[in-house]
């Protein structure tokens, strides 16, 4: 079985979010899968089994299967275009738990995923103190999708700057914390982090689903409909955003960090 690692929403080597890339050559058990995820310690390794008219796509973190990944299904995408797997020419259909999910190849070179969108509601729960102690900054809105808790910050330093304590952030929600500001600067129009240790990952470096949320609610909250994102993780990454009807198309870059035959 081929291996890759493909380090995704970046064109630099050793920035943006590198996930493990398995081209499936024969049946793999879900135990075997997730032990392979355990192995690669990645925030994501992707399951890709190849058809004649679309792909089948499964997600694992060190933790567990999840419905939804971005930068895995970039790095999938990006190694099927360019190692020869798939026709440049044809969009990629990706069968998911998320139900279908579709890639194309740019002329430049980049690539645009068109995944379904998650608009957020206002959380029921009254903690916004707690909150903005654990997070040390003032909160503006406090929102929920299944499975995630979404902060949003009044200044964009907080997202910068915090650092909150894992072991608090894995009672907030069962996979993940997302947290978020409005910037003022032309470099990007918002910034975001993404802390989920349940899944096995303190601070994820670049997150694709958590745009698949962000960019609805900050198209409600700005009435604008593209955005240009940054992560704010240690090794950032950079994206562009879209809203299409109920759909979000992101687009983003990735470059190959190296590829292996992996037995098992």
């Amino acid at each position: 079985m081929k291996l890759f690692q493909i380090d995704s929403f970046t064109k630099e080597l050793f920035k943006g979010n590198p996930a493990a890339v398995c081209v499936v050559d024969r049946g793999l058990t879900d135990l075997q899968m997730q032990q392979i995820a355990i192995e690669m310690n990645l925030s994501e390794t992707a399951f890709v089994r190849i058809e004649k008219e679309s792909c089948d796509l499964r997600w694992f973190t060190p933790a567990k299967e999840v419905p939804l990944c971005g930068h895995a299904t970039l790095a999938t995408a990006f190694v099927l275009f360019n190692e020869g797997y798939w026709l440049k020419e044809r969009p990629i259909v990706f069968n998911t738990l998320s139900g279908k999910l579709i890639v194309t190849l740019n002329s430049d070179q980049s690539l645009s995923m068109d995944f379904p969108g998650s608009m957020p509601t206002i959380s029921n729960e009254s903690f916004s103190l707690d909150l903005e102690a654990l997070f040390g900054g003032k909160i503006k809105e406090v929102l929920t999708v299944p499975n995630e808790l979404i902060v949003i910050f009044e200044s964009l330093e907080t997202v910068l700057r915090t650092n909150p304590d894992s072991s608090v952030i894995s009672n907030l929600a069962v996979n993940g914390v997302i947290v978020s500001a409005w910037s003022d600067n032309d470099e990007y129009d918002f910034a975001s982090r993404y802390f989920a240790p349940n899944l096995g990952i303190k601070e994820d470096p670049v997150t694709g689903f958590m745009h698949t949320i962000l960019t609805p609610y900050w198209s409600t909250r700005t009435k604008k409909t593209t955005f240009k994102a940054y992560q704010a993780s240690d090794r950032t990454g950079q994206l562009t955003t879209e809203m299409k009807g109920d759909r979000v198309i992101l687009k983003g870059n990735a470059i190959k960090v190296f590829e292996t035959d992996f037995n098992v």
